[in-house]
């Protein structure tokens, strides 16, 4: 009767320890399925009965503390991760909740307090170690950065996981120097080549920046130089001021005088504008430029439109261009479009009549190592030379950049 009684109590016990067990994973993965939707408040509702009615069960405790962070609630998922991760001996997944939690909510100080709590546990964890690289570089400590990247290399022999933190350092560096040449060639028919090139150095400061460059060109045996300076004023809306001076040597080649200025105003979502104007006195005539842009960004695609209108000679000119980016490896790709008087980067003459251009083009950028970049630009033209009469002519340009 005994051994009857108790083999009822048995399976009766044992029946409902298994109908608790299949309602926790049934309740389990219900959350789970609100919080692919994002319902984080009902996938709290489900779960917060059973962290309550088991307390020891930690995985529990845990993701209800992920559920928390992931609505941003990152003050009640830090007090229900800390008494799990400020142990003797943490949890480890608190410990990558809570890193997370850090992060997101910018506190790199803290963030950084945890990552090493769990490299003494796991010493290799490239996401972790990434983690705290990115924090140090957050925090201007690139040094100590750029050394736990080192050492991370040493773990997988790759630093390809933080090629991204080592390009926002190098965008840190203060000076760049630059060089260029560039030809220009005509056919059908045509003529001497012209020959163009420059020098430039840049710093930049912690709200602006200013360039110098020296210009020159030779044409027809003849040869002339252009001193000029940019300077750039960054705002706290993420706006900034382009402005530009300039003083020649000649008459011809370059204008006598130049001087520029553009204001490129807060982007707005995914579009970025900006207004601005170009002015160049020749010997003979002065030229003033009306110009801006504007600019639609898809991922790393940027088409914009361009405008140019010259108040001397009321002409329009246009460039639609298309730009792909690799903001990690600093590497682009860009096609333009052109129609019109489009002054070719810093070249404009007074020579201006209301004849047809066509023009097509492309440039790379290319970075070697971490500071080293080099830019090919070609730009095909269909230039009516005079009414009626077409030539080939072809812009060939070299760049190569050094930042340090």
């Amino acid at each position: 009767m005994k051994f009857i009684y108790y083999s009822i109590f048995i399976f009766f016990f044992s029946s409902i320890a298994i109908g608790q067990e299949v309602n926790v994973d049934e309740t389990l993965a219900n959350v789970k399925r609100e919080v692919e939707k994002e319902n984080y408040d009902k996938a709290l509702s489900l779960i917060e009965p059973l962290r309550a009615k088991f307390p020891e069960n930690e995985d529990i405790q845990v993701y209800t503390g992920r559920i928390y962070s992931w609505k941003k609630d990152y003050k009640t998922a830090v007090k229900i991760l800390s008494p799990m991760t400020d142990r003797v001996n943490p949890n480890p997944e608190a410990l990558q909740a809570i890193i997370n939690i850090y992060f997101w909510s910018e506190d790199y100080e803290k963030c950084i307090t945890y990552c090493d709590k769990y490299l003494v546990i796991d010493p290799k964890s490239i996401d972790v170690l990434k983690i705290k690289a990115t924090c140090l570089e957050k925090l201007n400590r690139d040094q100590e950065a750029l050394d736990l990247i080192e050492k991370a290399s040493f773990i997988d022999n790759s630093t390809q996981a933080f090629s991204g933190i080592r390009t926002l350092i190098g965008r840190k560096a203060k000076n760049t120097v630059s060089a260029s040449y560039l030809n220009i060639s005509t056919s059908e028919p045509g003529q001497s080549p012209f020959h163009y090139g420059y020098v430039e150095y840049s710093h930049k400061f912690s709200k602006s920046a200013i360039v110098g460059r020296a210009n020159v060109g030779h044409i027809n045996d003849d040869t002339q130089m252009l001193f000029e300076a940019d300077y750039y004023q960054t705002f706290s809306n993420k706006s900034y001021l382009y402005s530009n001076g300039g003083i020649s040597t000649g008459e011809t080649i370059f204008p006598v005088a130049k001087a520029g200025l553009e204001y490129y105003f807060a982007p707005h979502k995914k579009f970025d504008y900006s207004l601005g104007a170009r002015f160049m006195h020749f010997d003979t005539d002065d030229i003033t430029l009306l110009t801006g842009q504007i600019a639609y960004t898809a991922g790393t695609y940027t088409v914009a439109y361009r405008p140019y209108y010259d108040t001397s000679n009321e002409l329009f000119s246009h460039v639609l261009s298309l730009q792909k980016v690799n903001e990690e490896k600093e590497r682009l790709i860009r096609f333009e479009l052109q129609y019109g008087n489009v002054p070719y980067l810093y070249l404009y003459n007074s020579f201006t009549q209301p004849l047809k251009a066509y023009r097509a083009g492309m440039q790379y950028q290319h970075r070697f190592g971490e500071s080293f970049f080099v830019r090919p630009i070609f730009l095909y033209e269909r230039e009516e030379y005079i009414p009626g009469e077409y030539r080939n002519r072809y812009n060939v340009q070299l760049i190569v950049t050094k930042r340090f």
